[in-house]
């Protein structure tokens, strides 16, 4: 009679063949002190052919390899006879599970899916992740109908899985989720992806209210735009021409602006400040205004003698300027890269959190001052505008 492990071997063969494959996790190791904790097993089409991806979890790291399909299965084997005492196979007509009992043998168990939806195989295509309306991605050209990624659209769809992350982990803090309704105010939406995303998050993930506005100057991103979020049924999101400088928003609750260029990203802090925004949230584009007016002392100019040396430190500066600037307006701010400069030149976030409580801003506005002092920045765009809060 075949084993167990045969036998499990089999229905892996058997799940792959009919395509109801799900997952295959190794538990339970004979060595619990050992570093190798468990294994996880997919199934995936691959340029090189159908394969086994397998993630060995460590103690402190995971290490994944990718098998051909045979070549896999001698590694399962090979695993449960030397490594590891259970394995749980998942397909989407039936589970199966491999244990080894306190006596020393083997107990086979069989039972009703717990998963019935066959996963994505290909690499290339659109992953649950945390995108919940794969609609606009496709109306908007990142996906295919069919759930492929775009071939140019890659980076913008984990740019957008990025974005939805970060938010995922504000709006807790920000106590946003208490809110009966949540306004939001895209500065400078252009296409609108991050808007619709953000939308979809806060709508179909938490279940929230919104009315969220896209500005942007473009009549025809501004008309696409609307015609997508009608279609798609988003009836709290909506697109609005303006220039940021321009357009008015008494109050709001969430402002982003990503990749508004040069002065543009102050005046929409600024805008997202007086509105007293629980979250301000902006991707910088373009430093020109301060390294025009930047008056560099002598014992810098080493430090900037090359112009990209310069033009990085402007960038530096008016980003750093910006952070405490808010900060003396109340807010508690961060400052990291947003998605890898593989994937984007203009990939640096400033997150500006409202704080619940007031704090002693003067040390900011004393750091902010002195740090124009100390480059010979005669004006900053942003500080002009809040001086009129005053």
């Amino acid at each position: 009679m075949p084993s167990h492990t045969d036998k499990l071997l089999d229905q892996i063969r058997k799940s792959i063949r009919d395509d109801s494959f799900v997952r295959l996790t190794l538990s339970k190791p004979k060595d619990p002190t050992g570093d190798l904790k468990k294994v996880l097993i997919k199934y995936v089409e691959l340029k090189k052919g159908a394969s086994l991806s397998v993630v060995f979890r460590y103690q402190r790291k995971d290490l994944t390899k990718n098998f051909l399909l045979e070549e896999g299965i001698d590694q399962i084997k090979s695993l449960l006879s030397e490594t590891f005492l259970n394995a749980n196979l998942l397909t989407t007509h039936q589970d199966w599970a491999l244990e080894h009992l306190p006596n020393g043998k083997q107990k086979w168990i069989s039972k009703a899916p717990s998963i019935t939806q066959k996963p994505v195989r290909s690499h290339d295509k659109v992953k649950p992740q945390r995108v919940q309306d794969q609609g606009f991605l496709v109306e908007l050209g990142v996906v295919s109908p069919a759930g492929q990624i775009q071939k140019d659209k890659g980076d913008k769809f984990k740019q957008i899985n990025k974005f939805v992350e970060i938010i995922e982990s504000l709006i807790p803090r920000s106590g946003l989720q208490e809110r009966d309704s949540i306004q939001i105010h895209d500065m400078g939406a252009g296409k609108g992806y991050l808007t619709f995303a953000l939308y979809d998050y806060l709508v179909n993930k938490l279940g929230q209210q919104v009315e969220a506005v896209g500005v942007e100057v473009r009549p025809d991103l501004v008309e696409l735009c609307n015609s997508i979020a009608r279609k798609l049924s988003f009836n709290g999101l909506s697109f609005e021409g303006g220039f940021i400088s321009q357009y008015d928003i008494p109050s709001t609750d969430i402002l982003i602006a990503l990749h508004a260029c040069d002065t543009a990203t102050d005046d929409a802090i600024f805008k997202g400040i007086q509105a007293k925004a629980s979250l301000i949230i902006c991707s910088p584009c373009c430093h020109k205004q301060v390294r025009q007016c930047m008056l560099i002392p002598e014992k810098h100019k080493n430090l900037v003698g090359h112009g990209i040396m310069l033009e990085r430190q402007a960038e530096l500066l008016t980003d750093n300027m910006r952070a405490l600037l808010m900060e003396a307006h109340g807010y508690k701010t961060k400052i990291f890269e947003f998605i890898s400069s593989e994937h984007t030149g203009k990939n640096l976030m400033i997150v500006g959190e409202r704080r619940k409580n007031p704090i002693d801003t003067q040390v900011k506005w004393d750091a902010y001052q002195a740090m124009k002092a100390e480059f010979g920045i005669e004006r900053h765009y942003l500080e002009e505008l809040l001086n009129q809060l005053s």
